[in-house]
């Protein structure tokens, strides 16, 4: 899906400091305190720096001078803003999903941590463009932006991305241009769902999910399960093909043909499959246990994947390029990826447990 038409903007042949700091092997917060005579630098490295950046034709961008002055100000008046941009179909259809609530939530008790605040904008405002947006936010002086998971995964072109500093949340749905990001570590989240799991005596686990979810974690989610089935001996009867589907296949009548065909003994997927699994006469946790891979509803068995502490951690990297006057497309993008945890629950309380209840 293409969310805008137009093109992206093309780097700037201007000399950037981040060039002279790789050049130098320090940081980029090290090359503009060198180039202001800062004396938490020691004055051989800010000589070397300096000398350094004038071999390589480096000249202090005025539009970025001038942000940062404002940045500065800003911050004494009151809070700084960061749009927070959203290509849903309606400007609150976002509101929905309860994992960009919470990376919403997150965001947003991180900026008022840090003196900012969140300007909602949606991208498909009437008469609204990605051109005319850049107009808008650098008028108002927002040069950050927290791109929020995309209704369809796709791609965001036509934004003055050389006047910003940009950040994609949550997912990968975003596939151009490659920002840097903060995700759950999807992968991860199977690792501790199976070491949970296989804890409880569940031998067979079963993972069902839509491939256009799948998609959207980068493929993670598989990842993980191939992984994990990666350490179970070679030819063990334990190892069964997980129900990743299309969109038009993701149904109950497949999933249970896949079900009555691999015969797991516990499912880890969303609400649902369960729901699937039990209009059809599985008794959930009786015959097959259940497992989240998200923690939204009480009494599950599940994975957390602390997805406020996902919000914070994009905003984090919003504010990490900001202070270190970094704007434009990055050219080694980087994934913060936050670790999930595991929840017991009585949806999968263990095969043996189970067995002890039905008895009574």
């Amino acid at each position: 899906m293409k969310t805008s038409s137009g093109t992206p903007s093309r780097a700037s042949s201007r000399t950037t400091m981040a060039a002279v700091a790789e050049r130098a092997g320090v940081s980029q917060m090290t090359v503009s305190l060198s180039l202001r005579d800062d004396p938490r630098i020691s004055p051989g490295t800010r000589q070397r720096i300096k000398r350094l950046a004038a071999q390589l034709g480096y000249r202090p961008d005025p539009a970025v001078s001038q942000l940062m002055s404002r940045l500065r100000h800003s911050r004494v008046s009151g809070p700084v803003p960061v749009a927070w941009l959203t290509t849903y179909p309606t400007p609150s259809d976002w509101r929905g999903n309860a994992a960009n609530r919470a990376f919403f939530e997150g965001a947003t008790r991180r900026a008022e941590e840090l003196g900012f605040r969140l300007d909602e904008f949606w991208l498909h405002e009437p008469e609204m463009n990605t051109h005319r947006l850049s107009d808008i936010l650098l008028a108002r002086g927002i040069h950050g932006v927290l791109v929020a998971p995309l209704f369809e995964p796709g791609i965001i072109s036509g934004l003055q991305w050389d006047q910003l500093a940009a950040v994609a949340c949550g997912s990968y749905s975003l596939t151009e241009p490659n920002l840097h990001r903060a995700c759950t570590h999807h992968a991860h989240a199977v690792k501790v769902a199976w070491e949970g799991l296989t804890r409880l005596g569940y031998r067979r686990i079963g993972l069902v999910i839509a491939d256009h979810h799948n998609r959207r974690t980068g493929g993670q989610w598989l990842a993980g399960l191939l992984l994990q089935q990666h350490t179970l001996p070679p030819g063990s009867p334990d190892r069964i093909e997980p129900f990743i589907a299309q969109e038009n296949e993701y149904n109950a009548a497949a999933m249970m043909r896949w079900y009555r065909k691999q015969r797991p003994d516990v499912v880890l997927s969303f609400g649902q499959a369960r729901e699937w699994l039990m209009e059809n006469g599985v008794s959930v946790p009786e015959q097959c246990g259940f497992a989240r891979l998200d923690r939204v509803e009480p009494g599950m068995a599940c994975v957390d994947e602390h997805r406020p502490t996902v919000g914070a951690a994009a905003f984090d990297l919003v504010v990490e390029q900001l202070n270190n006057h970094q704007f434009g497309l990055p050219v080694q993008p980087k994934t913060v990826l936050i670790e999930c945890s595991w929840h017991d629950g009585p949806t999968a309380p263990g095969p043996r447990q189970t067995r002890k209840t039905s008895r009574r």
